[in-house]
């Protein structure tokens, strides 16, 4: 597929997911509240979907060299759509991303598969042999980390046809690869944003951004407990409420390449 045929049709893509984006303007006050901020930021970061129990900071604390192996077709569209997703990642987070094509340099490998192959290939990937968790999923991701909390290795696996038959390969490689920064957690009570399930977010929302630029800045480490980052995030949260940048989020977070291909 030439380039610029994947880009042309990216956008149609993208295009046909507007449809299933609904505003959100009568719930940003809710979340613009410091308050709600904070407790969507230990929700998110100090909670895990399948580990249950508080957890500590996971951050990664140098650069992501990825890999993306991609053995079905369309692998130009898979390609754009996480270059565009990943120089995003970059932008909020301070993290370099460093695209490889050897697998055995990378930190990051993200999987473009097919429903057929998706448990193997997750078990593969993130070198477990206990995939029951994900027989619903649409797709999935995983990191590991070393003793004092850092992110070392991470993967992604999205199985092509399921994600697009449920309307969802852009959301799988903006929340996957989102989540794999050290967000791992899905909750319902934390909307508008992609790490809410029955919501139909496919891009990053003003707080998910905010989210992240929380969990990289430089004051909170790799390991630390809540009680600890709480401390130190509250008083930076409150600064946003005052200097307008929470007001902003919601405009500020549209500056990656997905938002103009869509538009936005």
């Amino acid at each position: 597929m030439s380039h610029l045929y994947s880009r042309l049709f990216l956008r149609a893509v993208l295009l046909g997911f507007c449809l299933t984006v609904t505003p959100v303007m009568a719930n940003q006050q809710a979340w613009q509240s410091p308050d709600y901020i904070v407790e969507a930021f230990y929700r998110i970061a100090f909670q895990s979907e399948y580990v249950q129990g508080e957890q500590g900071v996971r951050k990664w604390d140098g650069p992501i060299r990825y890999h993306v192996a991609h053995p079905i077709n369309e692998s130009q569209l898979h390609d754009d759509l996480v270059t565009y997703h990943v120089a995003h990642l970059e932008t909020l987070t301070g993290i370099d991303f460093i695209s490889t094509p050897t697998p055995q340099r990378a930190n990051l490998t993200i999987m473009f598969t097919n429903h057929e192959r998706f448990l193997d290939d997750a078990r593969k990937q993130f070198n477990n042999a206990d995939v029951s968790p994900l027989h619903d999923a649409v797709c999935a991701a995983n990191f590991r980390i070393n003793q004092h909390g850092a992110i070392h290795h991470a993967a992604v696996v999205i199985p092509v046809d399921l994600a697009r038959s449920k309307g969802k390969l852009v959301a799988c490689v903006v929340e996957e690869l989102t989540q794999i920064m050290g967000l791992p957690n899905d909750d319902d009570r934390v909307f508008p944003s992609i790490f809410n399930d029955r919501t139909p977010q496919q891009l990053l929302t003003g707080l998910d951004g905010l989210l992240l630029r929380l969990l990289y800045l430089d004051e909170i480490e790799a390991g630390q407990d809540w009680q600890t980052a709480q401390t130190i995030i509250q008083p930076v949260v409150q600064q946003w409420a005052s200097d307008g940048t929470i007001d902003n989020a919601h405009r500020s977070v549209k500056t990656g390449e997905l938002y103009r291909l869509l538009g936005w």
